[in-house]
This record gives structure tokens, C-alpha cells and sequence, in this order.
């Protein structure tokens, strides 16, 4: 068999890609690691103890918007990642927006208050800490493991840089659970702790890309 034969035989049996295939497998992905790590949490450790009051409704509207905040940020750059010819064009800029705000809010609450730093910073008890860098990284399991199924239908060529946007947006999804079950309620804890718990996250899943995602 000739090359020219072969390569007509390979060409007869493509199909062309569907339109926004990959995006919609991307959003389903979130949707499906959204609604699974919610139920884990519901599950293993339940909301918080009286989470229906409006003081406590309140703080858990303020973490999910900043856990959520990290997700929106980062679902575009991780769709980038996975085409060929956009993943040179990540940039980590506006994915560490929503850090930069919830620290620059944290300052101005510390400089007003700066003795109640060492308060807010522990939470409600003195591992509360441990608890929330553990549990959002336990929640964002299931999220990552949804979107590294979703990369895999793309083409990753960077796969460090598509692994560690999974880690980060599974990280704002694993903390968005959390919200639901912390009781520590001070800006400075969710700046810091879930900020720190959302970058391991990030860490973790630029370590595990490239061989969760070799081809």
C-alpha cells in the first residue's frame, strides 16, 4: 500500500469536531464535580449547626462568593489549556483576583482591629485551621477527578498548566462545600486558610497532571 492510499483511507473516516464539544464537556464536568463534592460533603460532615439563621447564612454567602469567584476565574484559562494553539496564551493575572481582594479586605479589617488578628486568623477553635486545609482538599477530589476525565477529551499539551487549573478551580469547588460546614466566620480565615488550601490544591494538581494526562 502506497502512502497517498493511506492517507486517503485515514482522511475518509474523519468527522468533523462539534462546535463547542469541548466547552460543553468542560461545563459539564463543573456541573457534575459540583453537585458530587456537594453531596460528599452532605454526606461525611453535614452543614454547620444552626446554618439556617441569617447571621450564619450570611458568612456562608460570603465564602461561596469568593470560593466561586476562584472557579469563574479559572474555568477560562483551563478551557485555553486545552487547545492546541490557545495554551501559550495563559496568563495566571486574573485567576488570582479574587485572592488579592479577599487579602486587600483583610488588611484594612487587621489595620482597623490588628489585635484581633490572632483571633480571626485561628477561627472558632484552635484547629480549625487544619479542618478547613484538610476538607477542602478532601472535597475537591471529586471535582478534580471530573475535570481531568473533561481534559482528556481536549488536546493538553502543557500539562502541568492543565493540571494545576484543575487543581485551582476543584480547590474553589472543594472550598465552596466546605463554606457549608465551617464555623469560622472572619474574612482574614478565608483569605488566608481557604486561600491556602485552593493553592495546595493547585500545587497538587500541577504534580498530577502530567501523568493523569499523558497522552
Amino acid at each position: 500500500m502506497n502512502t497517498d492510499r493511506l492517507i486517503d483511507m485515514l482522511r475518509s473516516d474523519i468527522e468533523p469536531v462539534r462546535r463547542g464539544h469541548l466547552a460543553g464537556t468542560l461545563v459539564a464536568a463543573i456541573s457534575v464535580g459540583a453537585v458530587a463534592t456537594f453531596i460528599l460533603m452532605l454526606a461525611t460532615v453535614g452543614p454547620r449547626a444552626g446554618f439556617q439563621s441569617t447571621d450564619h447564612l450570611k458568612w456562608i454567602a460570603l465564602k461561596l462568593v469568593f470560593a466561586l469567584s476562584v472557579v469563574a476565574a479559572g474555568a477560562p484559562p483551563l478551557y485555553r489549556s486545552i487547545r492546541p494553539g490557545l495554551e501559550n496564551e495563559v496568563r495566571w493575572s486574573l485567576v488570582v483576583v479574587p485572592l488579592l481582594v479577599a487579602i486587600a479586605v483583610s488588611i484594612a479589617i487587621v489595620l482597623d482591629a490588628p489585635r484581633a488578628l490572632t483571633v480571626m486568623l485561628r477561627g472558632a477553635t484552635t484547629i480549625s485551621w487544619m479542618r478547613c486545609l484538610s476538607r477542602v482538599v478532601f472535597f475537591a477530589a471529586l471535582p478534580w477527578g471530573a475535570l481531568i476525565y473533561a481534559i482528556r477529551q481536549g488536546a493538553p499539551t502543557r500539562l502541568r498548566l492543565s493540571g494545576a487549573f484543575a487543581g485551582l478551580v476543584a480547590g474553589g469547588m472543594g472550598a465552596a462545600a466546605y463554606a457549608f460546614n465551617c464555623t469560622s466566620d472572619s474574612i482574614p480565615f478565608v483569605a488566608v486558610w481557604y486561600g491556602l488550601a485552593i493553592v495546595l490544591c493547585t500545587v497538587i494538581g500541577a504534580q498530577l497532571g502530567p501523568r493523569m494526562l499523558r497522552w
